[in-house]
């Protein structure tokens, strides 16, 4: 069976992680995953390449309407693919689902990973669009009833259109081990350290500027507290300067792009996540399997939360030294037991072992 994937960028983000996190299962099982890029590169492309798929680089929609529109038209031609899974953010570009069921293919998904688009333009891009959509997609999909509902409609998702795809890892690869928190402490100078740990691109969604406010108030009750940032994006220069200008910079370690999340995230005490918005989010899943208490804004389904002991969901219009205190509360929470935390997630279908036979059967059927 072949699939082409659309919809990942050059950023190894959320869409990126479930892409490839159910390509890893299903290559395994001679199914081969095609991808299209639009941004000169593509996450994970030595990876694709080493598991069989190909990648092919597109003119940006944006800029060469009529360069995009002749590229996909090739590959859908030359391809003969049984699916088309489209991952979108947003409403704004429904092309690749038009030209997908214009070139005859069997499936057609579209599967929507977020649930809110920032931007005027985008907006209304996804007001004129929505309701295109089921003329060209057979399947609608969605990483979590927000996101279902939110791209889809509250119709569609209560009729029962509205699949659930979700959001699973390796469960294995995120559990707890004393010996990757020793040696990431150490690597990043944060032994001894009450750490407070974020991960996500630097962009307008994941709020970083929240994240220093709150960070902040914790120092003044624990001014030996530190902040670990995993990610890269526009905004992160931005983000140091704010930090300079707040005089924490030394309280802070921005980690880059990392190939050791799981690593990192053993390194971390609290897991701190004030989301303007979000889908679905893999991080506080991936939080969550390492054991980690998070402190999450009200903006986030609940869906994700499981264990509403260890994950707090706040309003983001409280206080940031609400948010710090709340922080603060779980300093002393130790991770429960691997076998329970593993079981938790099993049952809430986020393993992608499980997960990976559900896909493969919506491709099949």
């Amino acid at each position: 069976m072949k699939v082409l994937q659309i919809g990942m960028g050059n950023n190894p983000g959320g869409v990126e992680a479930f892409v490839m996190n159910y390509y890893r299962q299903l290559s395994k099982r001679g199914i081969r995953f095609d991808f299209v890029s639009m941004y000169g590169e593509i996450a994970y492309h030595q990876e694709i390449l080493s598991l069989g798929g190909r990648v092919f680089l597109v003119p940006n929609v944006k800029k060469d309407y009529f360069g995009y529109v002749k590229a996909m038209k090739k590959i859908l031609s030359e391809g003969k693919y049984d699916v088309v899974h489209v991952n979108m953010l947003s409403a704004a570009n429904i092309l690749p689902l038009r030209l997908a069921k214009e070139a005859g293919v069997g499936k057609v998904i579209a599967h929507s990973h977020n649930a809110s688009a920032p931007g005027m333009l985008r907006r209304m891009m996804d007001q004129w669009n929505r309701s295109k959509i089921s003329r060209y997609a057979d399947v609608l999909a969605a990483c979590g009833e927000k996101a279902g509902r939110w791209l889809f409609g509250d119709q569609a998702y209560e009729q029962g259109k509205v699949t659930l795809l979700s959001n699973a890892i390796d469960v294995d690869r995120f559990l707890f081990s004393e010996e990757k928190r020793k040696k990431v402490r150490e690597s990043l100078e944060l032994t001894g350290s009450f750490v407070i740990g974020h991960v996500g691109r630097f962009q307008l969604q994941k709020n970083h500027e929240r994240i220093l406010e709150i960070f902040r108030q914790i120092l003044e009750t624990e001014p030996d507290a530190r902040l670990l940032l995993v990610g890269e994006g526009e905004l992160l220069p931005r983000i140091r300067e704010k930090a300079c200008e707040y005089q924490i910079e030394k309280q802070i370690v921005f980690a880059g792009v990392r190939s050791d999340v799981e690593d990192c995230l053993c390194a971390m005490d609290v897991f701190l996540f004030p989301s303007l918005f979000e889908g679905l989010p893999f991080t506080l899943v991936e939080a969550q399997a390492n054991g980690l208490s998070c402190v999450i804004s009200d903006k986030i389904t609940r869906e994700v939360v499981l264990d509403q002991e260890k994950v707090c969901c706040l309003d983001l219009e409280k206080d940031d030294k609400i948010w710090a205190e709340k922080v603060l509360s779980y300093k002393e929470y130790k991770r429960e037991d691997q076998k329970k935390t593993k079981e938790r997630l099993v049952a809430a279908h986020f393993d992608i072992h499980k997960e990976a036979d559900r896909l493969l059967e919506l491709y099949s059927r």
